[in-house]
């Protein structure tokens, strides 16, 4: 016989209840009592009570802060989760990871938890979402090929943007078997991922994925709520547009997708660009670029014209030019600063050929005067006393000369300016 310790024992019993299949993912219905406010780290202590019995519960903080509604005392709920022994108190507990209100439906319950679930794992991440391509050449589409739904989205696509080749994955949309059938489709859809052809089979791959389904009961559209389909739709390659029910109609797949559409319609829309708008757009970038062009093509003009005035600028035979205009100027100038120097010149020239004029021995002779020279020295004769009588004297008139002979000199000059000459022969001078 083997004597175990205590913790040993704790230990197998709590390996026991947490690998029961039952306890492992428990629903419990009970009313809530023994609440504690939410402790420092944010956990929620309660129990769920009935007649007879009661279970400890504990909501850890990150279910606590998904709860829709405050929980209170005597409070009838539904709780989710898996049992448990806490082994310091020997307490066995509920450690719960959904709490909602009496009333809510077993699917709804399990859309929650499952909801809960997957955004913890990540798939509903808002990061991890793609873009949907502006321009795709092939839209596949995962739906019933017999419904009205697929008329719709060609119907719609053909309208909007006939250039792009739908490509259609059948697949039930309702039913049991419903939910493999669509992770079925997407799967066919997905080997025509871009990612997974080789390089010469480009052409032929799948763009976007529309995952479709008209209106109908929540227990019809439940099949879009599987974890299967989920994780399909979160695996694929290519990106994936929800268009389940109305807009008022919310699926897991919903969550999951890359986009959600309110309607297949609106997937249609959403998953390509209106044609008309394109060639609206088309035709209005066109305008604006010939608008461009001309102003471009004008501005090069204007550009090329100056480069040409530069280059005939620098250019040698506009250089010989401006040179060659250069030098006719200053020829020009030259030519007339000479010619208004000589004029200054000749204009004193001929001043002073007056002044020498006036002074001019000549022109005292042009008045009347003359002048006498000695025959035999040649000197000047300016004194009566020079000369004596009997002496030859040449007398210098204006025009011509007189060769004369002393008769006599003047003794002394008169009052009125007369001399009174010596008689001839006296022998005096005057």
């Amino acid at each position: 016989m083997r004597i175990f310790e205590v913790g040993e024992v704790m230990r197998h019993a709590r390996g026991l209840l947490e690998n029961d299949p039952l306890l492992a993912d428990v629903w419990v219905h009970g009313e809530i009592s023994s609440l504690s406010p939410p402790s420092a780290n944010g956990h929620v202590y309660f129990c769920l009570r009935e007649a007879s019995s009661q279970l400890n519960c504990v909501l850890f903080r990150k279910d606590a802060r998904r709860l829709r509604i405050p929980l209170e005392h005597g409070q009838s709920v539904i709780a989710h989760g898996c049992g448990t022994l806490y082994e310091p108190r020997s307490t066995f507990q509920l450690i719960a990871d959904l709490v909602e209100p009496e009333g809510v439906g077993l699917a709804q319950l399990q859309f929650e938890l499952l909801r809960q679930r997957l955004e913890d794992e990540g798939l509903f991440a808002p990061e991890r979402k793609r873009p949907l391509p502006a321009f795709p050449r092939r839209i596949g589409v995962a739906t019933s090929a017999t419904g009205a739904v697929i008329h719709d989205i060609v119907r719609v696509l053909g309208r909007r943007y006939p250039l792009a080749e739908v490509v259609v994955a059948h697949c039930a949309v309702q039913g049991d078997g419903a939910p493999r059938e669509i992770v079925a489709a997407l799967a066919r859809l997905n080997e025509y991922a871009a990612a997974r052809l080789p390089d010469g089979e480009q052409a032929s791959a799948i763009d976007v994925i529309i995952l479709a389904r008209g209106g109908g009961a929540p227990e019809e559209l439940a099949v879009f709520n599987d974890e299967a389909v989920a994780r399909a739709i979160f695996a694929s390659a290519v990106p994936v547009i929800s268009a389940i029910g109305h807009e008022t109609d919310y699926t897991i797949a919903d969550f999951v997708a890359d986009v959600r559409a309110a309607t297949p319609s609106v997937a249609a829309e959403l998953v390509a660009p209106d044609l008309a708008v394109l060639q609206d757009a088309v035709l209005a970038a066109r305008r604006r670029l010939v608008v461009s062009m001309v102003d471009l093509v004008q501005e090069q003009r204007q550009r090329l014209a100056v480069a040409q005035q530069r280059l005939a600028w620098h250019s040698p035979r506009g250089t010989i030019a401006r040179r060659r205009q250069e030098a006719d100027d200053l020829t020009q100038r030259l030519r007339a600063a000479v010619a208004q120097a000589v004029a200054a010149r000749r204009h004193r020239l001929e001043a002073r050929t007056l002044q020498l004029q006036a002074l001019s021995p000549s022109m005292t002779l042009a008045r009347g005067y003359a002048l006498c020279y000695d025959t035999a020295s040649g000197t000047v004769v300016t004194a009566a006393d020079q000369v004596a009588p009997g002496a030859l004297v040449d007398v210098r008139l204006h025009r011509g000369v007189l060769r004369s002979q002393v008769q006599a000199t003047a003794e002394l000059a008169l009052p009125n300016g007369e001399a009174r000459l010596a008689p001839a022969g006296d022998g005096q001078r005057g």
